[in-house]
């Protein structure tokens, strides 16, 4: 029969288990509101080539910082559908393209979020749409930018220039269901030496939105002084 000591040392170990767990789980959360409170409400955005693994980082980053989650896909899917039922098109002009018009609207989502506070952005996926392109990062700018880039990732395809815009890089393992806490941890490390590094940014992202997101970032203009346009969604 086992032994009343060997029985003491086994609940011994698992409450050290248990404690070792609700320390480290209290850790995180303070890492969390310690960069919550550096980010002055600035949102976050999340980019890359997989969609499911933008969305499971930014909802752990969202419980972690107290913020909103938000999913552009499921954002654009919902929009579509409730034009579908309202006999509504995207656009008038029969001669653009699927891609075209996905990406106003693709456009047209990340306008609208880039005038909210606090939100964690999973963004759309698949290598194309608005985040792999420069020229569509007009709305993204005034938020923390961060890319969940892949191992093995195919160095040359074009959408990585675009992805280098991005302020915070975590790479995952490609094929691998993603651990969306250990995401966040790196992801929270990357945007605290971020923000720690430049006290100014946090503002001056607040006030690159206020400005209208114009597409100046990052040497902001005083208004009335910038001339670019952006409200022109590229075509």
């Amino acid at each position: 029969a086992p032994s009343a000591g060997a029985g003491r040392k086994k609940d011994a170990s698992r409450g050290a288990r248990t404690g070792a767990r609700a320390r480290a789980t209290a850790t995180r959360a303070t890492k969390g509101e310690t960069v919550a409170a550096k980010l002055k409400g600035v949102s976050v955005v999340v980019v890359g080539d997989d969609a499911d693994a933008n969305d499971v980082v930014a909802r752990a980053l969202a419980v972690r910082l107290a913020y909103s989650p938000v999913s552009v896909p499921a954002l654009l899917e919902s929009t579509m559908a409730r034009g579908a039922e309202e006999g509504m098109t995207v656009d008038d002009d029969d001669d653009m393209s699927e891609d075209a018009k996905a990406l106003v609207l693709e456009n047209s989502a990340h306008e609208q979020l880039a005038t909210f506070l606090r939100l964690c952005v999973a963004t759309c996926g698949g290598g194309r749409g608005a985040t792999a392109r420069g020229d569509c990062w007009t709305w993204l700018f005034g938020a923390i930018t961060v890319w969940v880039d892949a191992e093995g990732a195919d160095e040359s395809a074009p959408q990585r220039q675009a992805y280098e815009l991005s302020e915070v890089r975590v790479v995952v393992k490609k094929g691998v269901a993603v651990d969306g806490e250990a995401a966040a941890d790196q992801v929270l490390a990357g945007i605290d030496a971020l923000v720690d590094a430049d006290d100014q940014l946090c503002g001056k992202k607040n006030l690159y939105v206020r400005f209208g997101c114009r597409g100046d970032w990052p040497d902001l203009k005083p208004p009335g002084e910038y001339a670019g346009d952006a409200a022109a969604a590229p075509t």
